[in-house]
């Protein structure tokens, strides 16, 4: 920030030649604030950090400093005053100065250069997308935020790198191929390749759900008979209920007013020991002396309407052949949906035999069945080509992308080294950390079968990253489900003695919503890509472009109707806290007006409609009379410019592309006012003209490489 340097080393130096104190310009810098009220000044320095040191108010030292560093100003300077406000030294920038160099300096380019190099290297990975889903518009979110992570780093003289690890192995992949070689009728579109997978993917698991096939899609509910019942020998608000079960006789203890109705002979639904009824699992429990077996089910629990007494059952004449006294009976089975499933084996059965058959897919993908595997690998090709046009649409890059199927034997081979020296444990044949100590539980990093887990291949993945790419820090952008998982692999790598890792960094994030929940590619309620960049192009092309059409050449249009539409989605995606969840709105989001990314566009098309409009932007800007920029907006404006650079750091250091869209929506905010208040046109004279015409020029140039910075793309016109 410009001034900065200069009231640093004026307050450094007064404290040395005044008050005997020796205080590093560069420390005092780092604390130095803005005011929230530009009437206070332009910076401000706290003095309470003086008083200990110097055993005196922080508001006298500050009034002490204001007078003497007044004394010494140079008339016509870079600082016009400074004063005391309270325990602050609060100084006024000339505005004159001020805008000859913020506004040369933009002008320049030399305000917009990439800073300096911090001769440290960054990895920013995000997208993280599995191969065989399609991509959605809750994945814009990581794709906006950890693209714009990577361009503000970038800009600030890191090194950066930015990767992308995609989830190409496991149950998804097994399912998407399972189904698909299932249905060898089915026709491989030339494009969309990815969409239809993840559709595969989709089809698969909802032909795998029981939701589909019954209205109790619980396992372990089985019908018994009620062959007693008896009062609790302690308890005189329970029953002791004798079952006649497929394993048996059984005792279960239930409530004596759900109970009522029950009759010897009654067949009822009974929650057999080591099944779940939603997250409760049920089991023997000792009832005041009376073991009971499981639980007798009433409608409620059943999901079957409210209520909790217990069910009497009938079974349907369908069953009776084969349960002929209704005992065995899944309430799977019982409250089948007519016609939703063919064939002659029963739910439970089929649904097995199918999960079956994508274990033997899964098992066939691990042993690479030459077969199988070439349909693996063609499909997985098409996923990589597609994902790297999605978010090219996105107008992101990777500079690498890792695949999780090459880390899956070095990952257990880095476990099993670092077990060997004692970082690492076996706990009932399997192998992890043990991380209790530190309230991070026990950390699994390969099972007992031998299968690696996703902190194992991140552990092999952080080694490949310092070693290989030879990274000083490392960002992970990935949603805060995950955060636990990132302790661990932290504590993991700090324990096997990699001090990288103390610059490794979950950039967590909430999930984006749609008005009516929660999206999901297993449900298959998701806003597709395609489905995405279509209803956005046809909005913007009726509420923005239409009206040009055969005006304006259409390449101009369309591409003026992509960047629109990119601008409107990652806007929308940053222009909130991290930590927030994000309610996906188009109409709130594609608004001329307010916080919106169309709305900041059209604020940097303004400024060059204004330049067109009066031939200035290509005049020799070393020339002009800066302090001609006298009004308040002129100077809100200058002031608001200045700040860029701290505005930055600060959005970098926090990873938060929010803090940046703030600015940028309020130097567009302080732009239009300026536009409405400072006539360029119409300005007093030529002189006072050209000196808006180079503030405008600058303001737009600034909310350009703003929004750069956030991956938008601007437009000379909307």
């Amino acid at each position: 920030m410009i001034g900065q340097k200069s009231v640093a080393n004026l307050i450094s130096d007064c404290l040395k030649s005044k008050l005997s104190l020796e205080k590093a310009a560069a420390e005092i810098e780092a604390v130095l604030e803005l005011p929230k009220d530009s009437s206070l000044g332009d910076l401000a320095f706290p003095c309470f950090q003086l008083s200990k040191t110097l055993k005196r108010p922080p508001i006298a030292i500050a009034t002490e400093l204001a007078a003497v560093i007044q004394e010494i100003l140079t008339p016509g300077g870079e600082i016009q005053k400074v004063q005391a406000t309270g325990p602050y030294l609060n100084f006024f920038l000339n505005k004159a100065s001020l805008a000859g160099v913020v506004v040369n300096s933009v002008l320049s380019g030399l305000f917009l250069a990439r800073r300096d190099s911090k001769k440290e290297r960054v990895m920013v990975e995000y997208g993280n997308v599995n191969t065989h889903k399609s991509l959605h518009v809750g994945h814009v979110r990581n794709a906006a935020l950890g693209d714009s992570i990577a361009r503000m780093y970038e800009w600030s003289g890191y090194d950066t790198i930015r990767s992308n690890y995609l989830g190409d192995e496991g149950t998804h992949v097994a399912k998407c191929l399972w189904y698909l070689t299932k249905h060898p009728e089915l026709t491989v579109p030339s494009t969309n390749r990815l969409e239809f997978l993840g559709g595969l993917y989709s089809k698969a698991t909802l032909q795998l759900d029981l939701e589909i096939y019954t209205r109790v899609p619980i396992r372990g509910v089985i019908s018994a008979r009620v062959e007693g019942i008896a009062p609790h020998p302690t308890e005189e608000a329970w029953v002791v209920v004798t079952l006649h079960t497929v394993k048996g006789q059984v005792a279960v203890v239930t409530q004596k007013k759900n109970a009522q109705h029950l009759k010897l002979g009654t067949i009822v639904p009974h929650a057999t020991p080591g099944s779940n009824l939603g997250a409760r699992a049920i089991g023997i429990a000792d009832k005041k002396g009376v073991q009971s077996h499981g639980l007798l089910v009433g409608n409620e629990e059943l999901g079957l309407g409210t209520g909790n007494e217990v069910l009497s059952l009938e079974i349907p004449e369908r069953l009776t052949e084969q349960y002929p006294d209704g005992v065995g009976v899944e309430m799977i089975e019982l409250y089948r949906i007519p016609a939703s499933l063919p064939g002659t084996l029963s739910i439970l059965e089929q649904v097995t035999q199918w999960n079956r058959e994508v274990s033997e897919v899964l098992k066939g993908l691990e042993g690479a069945s030459p077969e199988l595997k070439k349909v693996w690998e063609d499909t997985r090709q098409w996923s990589v080509n597609e994902i790297k046009s999605e978010f090219g649409w996105l107008n992101c890059s990777f500079d690498h992308f890792f695949l999780e199927s090459e880390y899956g034997e070095t990952s257990k081979e880095l476990v099993r080294e670092y077990q060997k020296k004692g970082v690492f444990v076996e706990s009932e044949g399997a192998v992890g950390a043990d991380l209790q100590s530190m309230g991070l539980g026990f950390c699994l990093l390969i099972k007992r079968d031998g299968t690696a887990l996703y902190a194992t291949r991140d552990l092999e993945l952080a080694k490949k990253k310092f070693e290989q790419f030879h990274i000083d820090r490392s960002i992970y952008v990935v949603d805060a489900a995950q955060t636990l998982h990132f302790q661990q692999v932290f504590k993991c790598l700090e324990l096997m003695g990699y001090e990288q890792v103390a610059k490794c960094f979950h950039c967590s994030y909430a999930q984006v919503v749609l008005p009516d929940g929660k999206m999901s590619s297993r449900k298959g309620n998701v806003i597709l890509m395609s489905q995405l960049k279509e209803r956005l192009l046809s909005k913007i092309e009726s509420e923005f472009l239409g009206k040009y059409r055969g005006d304006w050449p259409d390449a101009e249009l369309d591409e003026t109707a992509r960047r629109i539409a990119l601008g409107t989605m990652r806007y929308g995606m940053l222009n909130q806290d991290n930590q927030s969840m994000i309610v996906f709105d188009l109409d709130a989001w594609t608004a001329r007006t307010g916080n919106t990314g169309p709305y900041m566009m059209y604020a940097y098309a303004r400024t060059r409609s204004i330049l067109r409009e009066i031939g200035e932007n290509a005049r020799d800007w070393t020339k002009v009379d800066w302090s001609l920029l006298s009004h308040e907006t002129e100077a809100e404006v200058l002031r608001h410019l200045n700040e860029y650079h701290s505005t930055v750091a600060l959005a970098t250091e926090r990873h938060s592309p929010h803090t940046l869209c703030a600015y940028v929506y309020e130097l567009a905010k302080l732009f239009s006012r300026m536009y409405k208040q400072c006539s360029v046109l119409h300005a007093e004279s030529e002189e006072l003209k050209t000196a808006r015409a180079g503030l405008v020029n600058a303001t737009g140039l600034v909310i350009q490489h703003g929004l750069s910075l956030l991956g938008i793309q601007t437009v000379e016109r909307m």
